[in-house]
């Protein structure tokens, strides 16, 4: 699945482009390359439930080279399955969800939902970190406010109390 190079086009490269240039004077960045947003988006975009369709207006394109995708596909394949199993809205099966992920050669209707969220993903990071800042103390503000908000939606506290009374509840 991740043997060939992938094309961000229209909006969607205008907003990698912007979450991969130097934001200050300093060379500073919130993403190296163009493959770190790849990695982070469709991840960004099912958590939000946010997809996008490709954008086909836009002449502006920037591009992974297959060779990053081919040393990563580890890390994408992961990525890939772990939105497949999640992903309920699209197959409420379990069962189907898992031979989704895991089954040999993934089709096309899979293929393009993981890119739908690759590209609602990419919208996301550009709105919650580069929309309408100008600058570096904004930057950073978006990013601590985004990891604040990130932090508050996914990373609930385990209360260890509640943890016991639900094991003794399914003990019984």
């Amino acid at each position: 699945m991740f043997d060939k190079g992938y094309v961000f086009k229209g909006r969607h490269a205008e907003y990698v482009n912007d979450l991969t240039k130097n934001y200050d004077d300093d060379g500073h960045k919130l993403f190296n390359r163009n493959y770190d947003v790849y990695l982070l988006a469709p991840v960004v975009g099912f958590l939000y439930q946010r997809k996008a369709d490709p954008d086909q207006n836009g002449d502006f394109r920037t591009s992974i080279l297959p060779d990053i995708l081919m040393k990563n596909s580890d890390d994408l394949m992961f990525n890939f399955r772990l939105v497949m199993i999640l992903d309920k809205k699209a197959e409420p099966d379990p069962e189907k969800r898992i031979d989704k992920a895991f089954k040999g050669e993934n089709d096309d209707a899979d293929s393009e939902l993981y890119d739908s969220y690759v590209l609602g993903g990419v919208e996301v990071l550009y709105e919650k970190l580069m929309q309408n800042v100008n600058t570096s103390e904004e930057y950073t503000s978006r990013l601590f406010d985004f990891i604040e908000e990130f932090d508050q939606r996914y990373n609930q506290k385990v209360d260890m109390n509640s943890l016991l009374d639900l094991c003794r509840q399914i003990k019984a």
